[in-house]
């Protein structure tokens, strides 16, 4: 496939995928011409501009969409940097296996919210508590895809290794972790998609903290619109969300395709 039909088939897709929001825009909006909307429930477009203007003219909004970012991407670099290394060792060392596998695959059965009158205790509801759950979400996908990466390797790259008479730091550095390449960066993007509803659900639940004087974020915002019933609020801070993790995934996604690109998803 050259270049140029390469492009126009990822455009194509693109507008394959704005077709349904698109849609949805233009019922809305035609519900809210004709009255048809009940403000408890769904304000109009044009009341979610005002407000998204209003949000950006007083720094609510990029302010709390920044530290959201930060805490996701701190918690999601801690966590998924940790899985990788256990990861790697259970995958390459039975017995390393034998010694974690077992409670790993018990405490990843745990639902990440159910941490939080744990840590809470431990860490209190700062930030150290937030960016600890945030981490533990990143931690379990990255530590499985490594493992699994590692452990699946073709017996015949193993072969190759043993022939050339690599030592075990050039099999594992030239063989088995290009290799397990393809595993690795799909539980990377598995971790993020965890530590991003991490961050809502800790922002969302916990509520208070501040980073860097950047406020609490769009969980803590989402929260206090529910608190407030300021509909436009919620809606704005849902769109803000998905717009954000959207954005997250497909760089996550584009990274893969350049690392290993005869990948199609």
């Amino acid at each position: 496939m050259t270049a140029s039909s390469n492009r126009v088939s990822q455009a194509g897709l693109i507008w394959r995928a704005l077709v349904l929001p698109a849609a949805l825009i233009i019922i809305w909006a035609v519900l809210d011409a004709f009255s048809l909307l009940n403000s408890n429930i769904l304000v109009s477009p044009t009341k979610v501009l005002v407000t998204a203007y209003q949000g950006f003219a007083d720094g609510s909004i990029p302010g709390a969409t920044a530290a959201t970012l930060l805490r996701a991407l701190t918690g999601w670099t801690i966590g998924a940097s940790v899985g990788l290394v256990v990861g790697v060792l259970i995958g390459l060392s039975g017995i390393a296996r034998g010694l974690f596998d077992p409670s790993i695959s018990s405490l990843r059965q745990i639902a990440l919210f159910a941490w939080i009158p744990l840590f809470s205790a431990w860490f209190g509801n700062g930030e150290i508590m937030k960016v600890t759950l945030i981490s533990l979400g990143a931690f379990f996908p990255m530590a499985l895809g490594a493992q699994a990466g590692c452990q699946n390797v073709p017996a015949p790259f193993r072969e190759v290794g043993r022939a050339l008479e690599l030592s075990r730091f050039a099999t594992l550095t030239k063989i088995i972790l290009p290799a397990a390449v393809p595993a690795i960066l799909t539980g990377l993007e598995l971790s993020l998609n965890i530590a991003w509803l991490g961050t809502f659900g800790a922002e969302y639940l916990i509520g208070t903290g501040y980073i860097n004087g950047m406020g609490d974020g769009l969980g803590a915002y989402l929260a206090a619109a529910r608190e407030y019933a300021r509909m436009d609020q919620v809606l704005l801070g849902v769109l803000f969300l998905a717009l954000i993790g959207v954005a997250l995934d497909r760089l996550v996604i584009g990274l893969s395709r350049r690392l290993i690109p005869w990948r199609t998803a």
